[in-house]
């Protein structure tokens, strides 16, 4: 059935999905993986690789310990340390501008999803004489692609595990970047590199990877597939978090989070997004604001709005929350989540004011992922939600 009402017995028709799966990327999870790399570095015959990660992390040590291990296997290394939050094209053409000079023939991303957006990036232009400037995300690429090693340091984004990187274009718009050839070929999920990540960014990037199972369950391009990574990974997320954030050190909730966080990544990359992440990415594009704390501030009535359109993803979002009642006590739910730990829950408690909803509405629409959502709002549908988010202050 096309509405994908239950028939049968059965919440979901499955007789009209295509797949096409391979056994692609290798992925190694555990705590002190990340000592293996240099030896799966070599066995790939690497020679000169390239670790592209961000200031703060360099400054951990984290990032030269990495490099002394792939140079102890034998392998020359050269460090780029300087990717900001929310990579722009012109950060990008820095780091290409390195890889082409140290001949780089493999990438190693290490942090959050801006290194690991910024590498794929990297990977795509290093043997074309094309900048990421020039770039809208629609082009086509015959030059052959550097390849990727990723090791993310944050429990949230699931960047690791697609080939497309969010960018942010001069002009201030996100723009995605890659092909199915810069996914990363080898993947490394060492929870203990994200033992003592502060309480914030913790609670901001487990929310990110919550919303990608929530909109992955949600998405009208979900499948079979999509939802079981995406049902694992709710159930994994939403029951850590909170651990996670309150205790730095605490391995086993970190554990359940990176991997859940992987888990909604693949969901991801399969079902696509939503709303929220529609809004989400117009909210950072426009005020700068961290993507999982924009995601927070909007993701109780973006995930309301399209309840009565899909009641039976809905359903299915409320059994892997252990909840009854219909999709809006679902995102209601989420929102309590993201309270919680600390994040906001309103564009008004975020400080957004109303001389911005114009713009938010307008980036919004013209943003990939919203068109993903169960119900797809009109510009006025649009704009009354995020007027009542920006009045809306949190309940005492």
């Amino acid at each position: 059935m096309s509405t994908g009402e239950h028939h049968c017995g059965y919440p979901h028709s499955v007789h009209a999905e295509n797949w096409d799966i391979t056994t692609f990327p290798r992925v190694i999870a555990g705590a002190g993986s990340v000592a293996r790399l240099g030896g799966l570095l070599h066995e790939r015959d690497a020679r000169q690789v390239l670790i592209v990660t961000d200031p703060g992390l360099r400054k951990t040590g984290m990032v030269d310990d990495l490099a002394a291990a792939i140079g102890a296997a034998g392998v020359g290394v050269t460090i780029h340390s300087e990717i900001p939050a929310n990579p722009s094209t012109a950060s990008l053409d820095v780091a290409t501008a390195v890889a082409r000079d140290a001949r780089a023939d493999y990438l190693v991303a290490i942090g959050g999803g801006s290194a690991l957006d910024a590498a794929k990036a990297v990977a795509l232009l290093t043997h074309t004489s094309l900048s990421a400037e020039s770039l809208n995300g629609s082009e086509e690429f015959d030059a052959p692609t550097v390849p990727l090693a990723a090791i993310p340091t944050t429990a949230g984004t699931g960047a690791e595990t697609n080939g497309f990187g969010v960018i942010e274009s001069a002009d201030h718009r996100k723009v995605y970047i890659g092909t199915a050839a810069t996914t990363p070929e080898l993947i490394v999920l060492d929870a203990e590199l994200t033992v003592g990540l502060p309480a914030a960014i913790t609670a901001a990037a487990g929310f990110d990877a919550i919303i990608h199972g929530a909109e992955s369950l949600l998405s009208q391009g979900a499948t079979s597939l999509s939802r079981a990574y995406a049902t694992e990974s709710l159930r994994l997320t939403t029951a850590a978090l909170a651990d996670a954030v309150a205790d730095g050190t605490d391995i086993e909730a970190r554990s359940r989070m990176l991997i859940g966080a992987h888990l909604a990544g693949r969901a991801l990359s399969l079902s696509g997004l939503g709303l929220v992440h529609g809004i989400g990415h117009s909210i950072t594009a426009t005020t700068g604001t961290p993507h999982g704390v924009a995601l927070a501030s909007i993701a109780g009535p973006a995930l309301a709005f399209g309840a009565g359109a899909a009641p039976a993803k809905y359903a299915d979002l409320l059994r892997v929350l252990d909840l009854d009642g219909d999709g809006e006590r679902a995102a209601r739910r989420i929102e309590e989540i993201a309270a919680a730990v600390g994040l906001p829950t309103s564009l008004g408690e975020l400080g957004v004011g109303a001389e911005l909803i114009d713009t938010l509405v307008t980036k919004t629409l013209e943003d990939a992922v919203t068109n993903n959502t169960p119900l797809r709002p009109s510009p006025a549908q649009l704009t009354e939600l995020l007027r009542a988010s920006v009045e809306r202050v949190r309940e005492a």
